[in-house]
């Protein structure tokens, strides 16, 4: 299932190939032909490469959904701004020259991440992984056409950055940006603890691994990343299912239903949001859609019912497939 023709193994490397020498040729053109050049892009080319590849791992560990890709862009955000400090590169012109090689490896990060679940599928479905390529392909294009006009929807009607749609991680990568490339000062104390934070957890999952426990460095380093609400949702959701399913579908004949509706759940609210944008860009009000305005306990009670049916509803799936299989 694994294997793939030779004539399809010799245009993915015709394909890595003419990527290469797009980035180099890209460099080259906006920057001219120097030490920088080689420098920033060979750098962009082996931080990618080891993105990707964590990418992929913490895809088939964790869910696409829950990788931290921000995070894997923000390391190589670093790297790529120390190479360039050390060519004496630290203008915003620089900045601008950066944004665009970041951008290609977070959407190669991003591939990995729902290629190597798409390839798992494959797998277990007993299709070929080959016989999926020409569906990424394109699925790729549609996404080029798709996605900016998603983002622009959303910052038209919601505004990037604004409360209703925060995104921490472009605030995150601004400061990296401006504290160590515009500024050459950056708090790392925080840094620090963190690779010993890091260093602490793989010590653990190798020792649990030899008692034969499961203690994966890469889940407690994403729920120490993600948001507290983040986690919180998915603590009720997995705490729900659990309970549902009882350790009798933990091994061999588990069915997963309750997964199916958690991301019908995942996919329609995030269409709403999308058409709930489309609307406000053409005069909808969403105080429309306000019945009354609860506050104080009201608002937790009503809060916590919500969730509870949320939970009932991913319980009482589980337990359904439990009893039919």
């Amino acid at each position: 299932m694994l294997t793939v023709d030779p004539f399809v193994r010799r245009w993915l490397k015709v394909s890595i190939v003419a990527g290469t020498l797009l980035i180099f040729g890209w460099i080259v053109a906006v920057d001219g032909l120097g030490a920088f050049s080689f420098a920033m892009g060979g750098s962009v080319l082996i931080m990618a490469t080891l993105m990707v590849t964590l990418g992929a791992i913490l895809s088939l560990q964790i869910g696409s959904s829950a990788s931290p890709v921000s995070g894997t862009i923000f390391v190589t955000t670093l790297v790529l701004c120390l190479v360039a400090l050390a060519l004496g590169r630290h203008t915003v012109d620089d900045v601008a020259l950066l944004t665009p090689l970041l951008v290609g490896a977070c959407v190669a990060v991003c591939a990995a991440n729902d290629s190597s679940q798409d390839y798992k599928t494959l797998q277990l479905c007993g299709v070929r992984v080959q016989d999926g390529f020409l569906a990424q392909l394109l699925g790729t294009l549609a996404g080029c056409l798709v996605v900016p006009v998603v983002v622009y929807v959303a910052h038209e009607a919601y505004t990037l950055g604004s409360p209703e749609l925060i995104a921490p991680q472009g605030q995150m990568f601004a400061t990296l940006v401006e504290g160590l490339l515009l500024e050459s000062r950056l708090p790392w104390a925080p840094i620090q603890v963190g690779l010993l934070v890091g260093l602490g957890a793989v010590a653990m999952e190798v020792l649990g691994a030899k008692r034969g426990l499961m203690l994966p460095s890469m889940a407690l380093a994403v729920g120490i990343y993600l948001p507290a609400f983040i986690g919180l949702g998915i603590l009720v959701g997995a705490g729900a299912r659990r309970l549902a399913e009882g350790p009798s579908k933990a091994g061999q004949g588990a069915t997963h239903e309750s997964i199916l509706t958690s991301a019908g759940m995942i996919t329609g609210a995030a269409a709403f949001e999308l058409l709930l944008g489309l609307g406000i860009l053409f005069g909808f009000r969403q105080e429309a859609l306000e019945l009354f305005h609860p506050s104080g306990l009201t608002a937790d009670l009503l809060a916590w019912l919500g969730i509870s049916a949320l939970a009932l509803i991913l319980f009482i799936n589980s337990r359904r497939a439990q009893t039919q299989h």
